[in-house]
């Protein structure tokens, strides 16, 4: 809605010395935060890649037998053709329950020190565990899973040719998570532009980038290689309207709220983001920083998917952000001409691939062998 791009004339004075102040603020900061071209994924030391191991977490990625009653796979929520998340305002949720967060997508996630919105797993291979287990998600016994995968002679045969050991949970998480680092951003045009090639943006999409870092101040949160920080910030997004009325919704945060061990949580009348994790209230309201990096592929955006269009996060962004009491004082109003608005948009759409990127899907899953080991 173009209307609500421009602000009033006094409104318009007073942000005309907000924007000067970010711009001084970005200024005074350095050459610390600045856009750099995709490099190659991070890999632990404890976990390998190799072209076995990568196609054992590909079975195991799309394999449904990972939930509890077999209709669940990794691939139902982070679904390879709709940007590795679901599409949707709010994850999928084991049949009986309903989830209370919106699927952060795998795509570039290798590249992110947190993993979950709120920061509660430090690596893909602990990520790999909790939804598997999470009565709410895919509701798996771990004991269970590991005697059902054992018994059929692929998985039983795969594992012991990667990791010389019939299955265990702690390898079922390596495989996935070497499958996940192969599903990232190849370099792209931005990449190209920011090696030299100063064709490659056109004139929108480089008048754009020049809002990017200064005006709009995109750059104090989202720069690196896949615009993020790794940290963690409020930004006032509003609880959307199935979390404020929904009792199987209001139910899953207060379940957990219980299993974090925050004190009396059925007081938590909204998502808290980070300070469910770490119990201080000066993490209320903080989500993680998430890749920039196919952003066209990934909608809807933000914690909770309040945000259907990336129209609708610059405009937010435009008015400082949302009410919060804990809201980042990075957050400032700033106004965009219907032409910046349009420049900056380009450049948000420029840092995605020109298709979505995809995965091949196996076709067939291992058989049940005759229970023999």
């Amino acid at each position: 809605m173009k209307a609500t791009r421009k602000l009033g004339s006094v409104m318009a004075v007073m942000l005309v010395f907000a924007a000067s102040a970010i711009l001084s603020a970005g200024s005074q900061s350095g050459g610390a935060k600045k856009l750099e071209p995709i490099g190659p994924v991070p890999v632990p030391a404890d976990n390998p890649m190799t072209p076995e191991k990568i196609e054992l977490g590909r079975m195991l990625y799309f394999d449904t037998r990972l939930s509890g009653d077999s209709s669940i796979a990794c691939a139902k929520c982070h679904d390879p053709d709709k940007g590795f998340s679901n599409g949707l305002q709010m994850s999928d949720a084991y049949p009986g329950t309903k989830h209370w967060r919106h699927v952060p997508t795998v795509l570039n996630a290798a590249y992110l020190k947190h993993q979950f919105w709120d920061g509660r797993a430090g690596s893909l291979e602990e990520q790999c565990l909790g939804p598997i287990e999470a009565p709410i998600e895919m509701n798996q016994n771990f004991a269970h899973l590991v005697e059902k995968l054992n018994g059929i002679p692929w998985y039983r045969e795969q594992f012991r040719k990667v990791f010389k050991s019939d299955v265990t949970m702690e390898n079922l998480a390596k495989a996935v998570s070497a499958f996940e680092r192969t599903i990232v951003s190849k370099p792209g045009k931005v990449d190209q532009y920011l090696k030299g090639d100063k064709s490659a943006l056109n004139d929108s999409e480089r008048r754009g980038m020049e809002l990017f870092t200064g005006k709009a101040n995109c750059i104090a949160c989202h720069h690196g290689p896949v615009l993020s920080d790794n940290e963690f910030h409020t930004t006032g997004v509003p609880e959307i309207e199935p979390l404020k009325t929904e009792s199987d919704r209001i139910a899953t945060r207060h379940f957990f709220a219980t299993g974090q061990k925050y004190p009396n949580p059925r007081s938590v009348d909204a998502d808290y983001g980070r300070e469910l994790i770490t119990k201080s209230q000066s993490d209320r309201g903080k989500f993680k920083t998430p890749s920039l990096r196919e952003l066209k592929w990934t909608a809807p955006y933000m914690h909770n998917g309040a945000f259907e269009t990336l129209e609708d996060v610059i405009e937010f962004y435009m008015k400082g952000g949302g009410n919060h009491p804990n809201k980042d004082p990075l957050l400032k109003p700033f106004e965009l001409t219907d032409q910046e608005f349009d420049d900056l948009l380009a450049f948000l759409e420029a840092l995605s691939s020109p298709e979505p990127i995809k995965v091949q899907r196996p076709a067939e899953l291992p058989k049940k062998g005759d229970g023999t080991l």
